[in-house]
């Protein structure tokens, strides 16, 4: 297995950023529905906000924030119009915010699964992520797909019993190779990512149709052309920088 940091992330400084702003928001998610201001719709929500941010971490993170569209018509997910539900989901927040072991995030997700709250599933993984990143992985289908190929497993969406057995399976692994990968969860499930999206192959490509060996390799272009315009983006920035300090610098001086 080759070395693998937290594959799809932006850089680490503005992800510890990421994470603190992430944590504060949930927070705030906790003390909205503690004060009966947390709205009806996930528009305009501090959940909204939250999932944004998290949104924003790279491709990984992508549609994060579906899961958590209300969807009248289905009544998914029911934590905004039904108030013992919402409350539930609020304390669960609020208790893995402020739990300090193993045991007791794994009591609250066992205690919110027995809820069964309609359309309230382990898409709440990649919030308990960044509040806890060395214990529990993101999840998504790209993820999941990834998981089920690089483990010749079977796991299924929409199951927190499913996420928490993937979940052993990718912390047993990641110990296992711990000098290639990093104590963060999201190392190696932004290779699990790489993998459900094709973005990487495991060993030959025998596995693969011609169908998704063309869009394996058409995936591979579009990846390279990606990274050319985050170049010189990154290119840029510097460049603006530079050219602001010394305007910065000349005023300072007159």
């Amino acid at each position: 297995m080759h070395k693998v940091s937290s594959i799809r992330f932006i850089d680490n400084d503005q992800r510890l950023k990421a994470f603190r702003t992430i944590r504060r928001g949930i927070f705030q998610v906790v003390e909205d529905i503690k004060s009966n201001s947390f709205p009806n719709d996930f528009k305009g929500s501090s959940l909204e906000f939250v999932l944004n941010c998290i949104s924003e971490q790279k491709q990984i993170f992508v549609g994060v924030a579906h899961p958590f569209y209300w969807k009248p018509k289905l009544r998914i997910p029911d934590i905004y119009e039904n108030q013992n539900n919402k409350k539930a989901f609020g304390q669960f927040l609020e208790n893995c915010l402020n739990a300090k072991s193993e045991d007791q995030l794994i009591k609250e997700i066992v205690r919110l699964d027995t809820l069964k709250i309609k359309g309230l599933g382990p898409a709440v993984g990649s919030i308990l992520y960044y509040l806890h990143p060395t214990l529990f992985p993101p999840f998504n289908t790209a993820i999941l797909n990834g998981f089920n190929t690089l483990f010749k497993d079977k796991k299924k969406l929409g199951s927190w019993s499913e996420y928490l057995k993937m979940r052993e399976i990718l912390i047993q692994s990641n110990n296992k190779y711990k000098t290639e990968l990093s104590n963060d969860l999201g190392a190696i499930s932004g290779l699990c990512f790489e993998i459900g999206t094709q973005k990487m192959l495991i060993g030959s490509d025998d596995y693969l149709s011609e169908i998704e060996r063309n869009k394996f390799e058409k995936s591979i272009e579009k990846r390279q052309r990606e990274i050319e315009v985050e170049k010189m983006e990154e290119s840029l920035h510097s460049e603006m920088q530079y050219h602001l300090l010394k305007i910065g610098s000349s005023l300072t001086l007159t």
